[in-house]
């Protein structure tokens, strides 16, 4: 403060306003951080989600896998429900079944056809699958649980990309055992990259 008798300067009018002005600027400046947290939280999950992930891997399928993914449900519902037409239909006419344990012996379409068909049974869960395209011919194969083991089964599908597909032969033995020895099965397995 300036003495008496004397006018104070900007300055000095300044002091007593100036304390008061920090603490006011200070709760300003608090209450708008806190105001662009509190707008912002909720976007933080989708933060989070946006991260790719940490753990196991995601399994996707390709376009291939997908189609005949979808042809099995097929033959599986159309043998569920006894439906012999159906069934038929997603067969070619000279269709046959090939098991390991009688591989010189096939079954033909109407023999394999009248067994699904009075079992009801197409076999369980079909995981594992991987599909070669070969333009009127693709082979897809996979595992499948059954109640007396996993079957390795391979179908061959003939018909036209974009067109009907039909089952030609289906070949199917027990899984068995990795430490099985076939020949040429303990090669080294690389990782085989997907083609989508």
């Amino acid at each position: 403060m300036p003495p008496e008798g004397i006018a104070p300067s900007p300055i000095d009018r300044l002091a007593h306003v100036r304390p008061r002005t920090r603490v006011t600027r200070t709760l300003q400046l608090f209450a708008a951080a806190l105001a662009v947290v509190a707008l912002g939280a909720p976007s933080f999950p989708s933060i989070a989600a946006d991260e790719p992930p940490t753990g196991g891997r995601v399994p996707t399928v390709t376009r291939l896998v997908k189609l005949f993914l979808e042809k099995e449900a097929s033959l599986a519902t159309a043998v569920r429900n006894g439906d012999s037409n159906a069934l038929g239909a997603l067969l070619t006419d000279d269709f046959e079944l090939r098991t390991g344990a009688r591989a010189a012996s096939p079954v033909p379409r109407a023999d394999w056809m009248r067994e699904l068909l009075r079992t009801r049974d197409p076999g369980g869960e079909i995981s594992g699958m991987a599909v070669h395209d070969f333009g009127a011919v693709a082979i897809a194969s996979f595992m499948q649980g059954t109640a007396g083991g996993p079957l390795l089964v391979v179908d061959v599908w003939r018909g036209q990309a974009g067109g009907d597909w039909k089952l030609a032969v289906r070949y199917a033995s027990p899984a068995g055992s990795p430490a099985f020895a076939i020949p040429g099965g303990n090669a080294r397995q690389p990782e085989i990259p997907k083609k989508y």
